[in-house]
């Protein structure tokens, strides 16, 4: 536990501090509601961190460390090969926006961070409200969900339009949970306490909803947070192994299961089964795939892929309803490397796996629980996304900066724990 105290000093620069730290610590949570009031929470944020950026030196030259570093310089690479991309793009300017946009709100998160990290005695206060909004964004639903139609029937239309409502929140919250239970941690007592008791409920969101891409992800969490704790050889991996591979079996059986009466018919050319990726998706990377092939080198263009000959055509089988590209490939790799192509689909994996090997040398090295729970943040993140969601969502990407923006702005942990 750091020297911080529950709330920081009453100046003028730790008031704002504060605030960008409530708004930075809600901003997910409030994905529950909306898309708007999660971005009007991160724009609040940033406003505070520009008004600490113009009177606080130290901020600044936070700022300009992130942004000459190894990742920074990484990042600089990606923005160089997705712009050689643009002109090649069927609509340029179109791709030109989406793509700036992409590293605008990643430089807006950096400003977040920089006046987070300059000011320790605000993250005790951020913990505690991220543990609390995360529990009760993740148990809204779960009432609503689970506990009122048994309470209060509802007809299947209204609990079918509330799964629908809440799906696109699974994904967020099932991207809370390492960080919920690293911020518990943190603060001891009671909040470990409420931080695990997140994750149950977490998990029922992804169960309630149906949300299949997110369920990926959370079996992608499991999968790295148990490789890492073997490797440290932390205490009762044994008994973690076996639970968390008891819950991997529960997962697919509950997909199978949840799966197969939804499935009227076989459709040809699958070349999965049909219960683990629906025919539809599977059509959706398939035209992705093909489309990579005709553009391999340059891709056609950030956030083009609906837009070219075919896309709207239904899928064969399916009914009128299922375009081949509905809206998006519903797979980051597959997105990035129909739209920008090898040239820069590579970069991008190369930093994710620059970051990843970096977190994993520190937490084998030191124990950092920050490091796993950034690393299992991005399995969970990034696995879902190999099955859902548009690389170039805002709320998706703000989701990933800014959590993991959250954990690296923490101050250094001077009691570390064992995972027990």
């Amino acid at each position: 536990m750091t020297a911080a105290t529950p709330f920081p000093q009453v100046t003028p620069a730790n008031k704002i501090a504060a605030f960008v730290a409530i708004m930075a610590a809600i901003a997910i949570p409030l994905r529950m509601i909306g898309v708007a009031p999660q971005q009007t929470a991160l724009g609040l944020a940033l406003a505070g961190a520009l008004a600490l950026y113009y009177t606080n030196a130290e901020i600044r030259k936070l700022i300009k460390q992130a942004l000459t570093s190894n990742i920074g310089m990484f990042v600089g690479v990606i923005i160089l090969t997705w712009a050689i991309t643009v002109p090649f793009s069927l609509a340029p300017l179109g791709s030109l926006k989406i793509g700036g946009r992409t590293f605008v709100f990643l430089l807006g998160i950096v400003f977040v961070w920089a006046a987070l990290k300059n000011h320790e005695d605000i993250h005790e206060l951020l913990w505690k409200i991220l543990v609390t909004s995360g529990v009760v964004s993740a148990s809204i639903p779960v009432l609503l969900l689970g506990v009122v139609p048994m309470v209060y029937p509802l007809n299947l239309n209204s609990v079918v339009t509330l799964a629908l409502t809440f799906k696109a929140f699974a994904a967020p919250t099932l991207c809370m949970i390492p960080i919920v239970i690293w911020a518990g941690r943190r603060l001891s007592g009671q909040w470990r306490f409420w931080a695990y008791a997140h994750a149950p409920l977490a998990i029922a969101v992804l169960l309630l909803t149906h949300n299949r891409a997110a369920l990926a992800g959370l079996l992608a969490m499991i999968v790295t947070g148990m490789a890492m704790i073997i490797f440290t050889k932390y205490r009762h991996t044994k008994i973690l192994f076996v639970l968390s591979g008891i819950a991997g079996i529960i997962i697919l059986a509950w997909v199978r299961n949840e799966r197969l009466p939804l499935v009227a018919a076989s459709v040809e050319g699958m070349y999965l089964p049909e219960w683990l990726i629906d025919p539809h998706r599977q059509r959706i990377w398939q035209f992705a795939y093909e489309r990579f092939l005709e553009a391999p080198w340059f891709g056609n263009g950030i956030d083009q892929l609906r837009m070219l000959s075919g896309a709207t055509l239904t899928v064969p089988g399916l009914g009128n309803t299922a375009a081949l590209i509905p809206s998006h490939p519903h797979n980051w790799a597959l997105e990035l490397l129909a739209e920008t192509g090898i040239v820069g689909f590579l970069p991008v994996l190369a930093t994710l796996i620059f970051v990843a090997w970096r977190l994993t040398k520190r937490f084998i090295r030191t124990h950092d629980e920050g490091a796993l729970a950034q690393l299992t943040l991005m399995a969970g993140f990034w696995g879902s996304a190999l099955f859902n969601f548009s690389i170039w969502a805002v709320w998706w990407q703000l989701t990933f900066f800014t959590l993991f923006a959250i954990v690296s702005a923490a101050p250094q942990n001077k009691n570390k724990h064992q995972l027990s």
